[in-house]
């Protein structure tokens, strides 16, 4: 005779693992219609047997995620609390720091989230997330910089309204702080330029000495471009990975892009406009 304890317990550990997946399942079927929806429907929509799906439902209803009225099944307080918290973690810049820590993680350099600063005429670093390698460039969440200095900062007037470019390029007084320093106003237009034909910006030496930064944008839901997420390392060792830093920072942009729900082309370049 079979042994059913044994069968019973073989079959617990997939149940189990499965379980949390069908909870979302179920949840986000019950965002999608307004009205309830039967258990059978479900049961077809998950392709999951009623009985199984009955006790997920159970369960859900104890915890308030889900209620019962006539007709079926709809969201219950308790998922429309979890709903509101998904919605404020993806408040910008904090949604940032989880993928610049992935980023992070898969080259181990300071990865900085940069946005214009209220006068318009420099960077903040937003977020900053330290590089775990011994040699590093380190900078501070809340400092700033000249944005034609820094490869977060021209991504920035790169994608920078037309009109409010040239206010800035009539104005600015560049300032030598390295040997990479963009010291002329042609110069620079020449580097938005080439920024907005390849999607990215690279800055060597343009305010650190011995630093190379790679940046990449950020764009919001109407596609705009309120961040330059940037990549820095010392040159000597960032120069030698140029490709692999240049593809992480554009999945990193890409993907905070995705968050703050910008669903356009990406990369951004002349060939590849952006669409919201």
């Amino acid at each position: 005779m079979k042994d059913m304890s044994t069968t019973e317990n073989a079959t617990r550990p997939d149940e189990t693992t499965r379980s949390p997946l069908r909870t979302m399942q179920i949840l986000y079927e019950l965002t999608c219609d307004r009205s309830a929806i039967s258990l059978a429907d479900l049961s077809v929509r998950l392709s999951l047997p009623k009985t199984s799906l009955f006790r997920l439902m159970k369960t859900l209803e104890s915890g308030a995620y889900v209620i019962a009225v006539a007709g079926g099944y709809k969201m219950g307080p308790a998922a429309l609390k979890l709903g509101a918290a998904i919605i404020q973690s993806r408040e910008f810049p904090n949604c940032a720091v989880p993928v610049m820590q992935h980023v992070s993680e898969n080259c181990g350099e300071t990865i900085i989230l940069g946005t214009l600063a209220d006068n318009r005429q420099e960077v903040v670093y937003a977020e900053v997330v330290d590089a775990t390698n011994p040699l590093r460039f380190s900078s501070k969440a809340g400092s700033t910089n000249p944005l034609y200095g820094s490869a977060s900062g021209q991504i920035l007037l790169a994608y920078m309204p037309e009109s409010e470019l040239n206010s800035y390029l009539d104005s600015v007084k560049l300032v030598k702080h390295a040997p990479g320093t963009i010291e002329t106003v042609e110069a620079l237009v020449a580097k938005l330029a080439e920024i907005r034909a390849t999607g990215v910006s690279s800055s060597l030496e343009g305010l650190v000495e011995g630093v190379f930064s790679i940046a990449a944008p950020v764009m919001d839901m109407n596609g705009k471009v309120v961040s330059g997420l940037s990549i820095s390392a010392p040159s000597s060792r960032a120069l030698r990975q140029k490709g692999k830093l240049t593809k992480l920072a554009l999945l990193g942009g890409e993907e905070i892009s995705r968050i703050l729900g910008y669903t356009g082309t990406y990369p951004l370049t002349n060939n590849n406009p952006r669409t919201p």
